[in-house]
């Protein structure tokens, strides 16, 4: 969510800068207030198993319940989320974590679209 409130405190600022001029060359006024979201617990939890603890840092952002109703993947399909989560959003999964997470959702993954 931190990542969330920076992005717009970062395009808000954008905004200021480039200068969002009216007809008249002033700048518009600007509203600025702050927002709290407050999302439901979920009743999910990942299945035990190596890489579980790993997983336990995607629910910085995510709830287990939304991992893992994913559709199925393959390994690399997974591994290109994960690496998408690293570079884009920032989270925190080292690089040896990729590969045993990588390997992690790939199984749970499949275990979930056979039940």
């Amino acid at each position: 969510m931190n990542h969330v409130r920076m992005l717009c405190l970062e395009l808000m600022l954008l905004a200021l800068g480039t200068g969002m001029a009216s007809a008249q060359g002033r700048v518009a006024p600007i509203a600025i207030h702050s927002v709290s979201v407050q999302l439901p617990a979920g009743q999910a939890e990942f299945p035990p198993g190596p890489g579980a603890d790993v997983a336990g840092k995607c629910l910085i952002c995510h709830s287990a319940e939304m991992v893992l109703k994913q559709p199925q993947m393959s390994e690399e399909a997974w591994r290109s989320v994960i690496n998408k989560m690293r570079s884009a959003y920032g989270a925190p999964i080292t690089d040896d974590d990729v590969k045993v997470l990588t390997a992690y959702m790939t199984r749970i993954n499949a275990d979930q679209q056979n039940h």
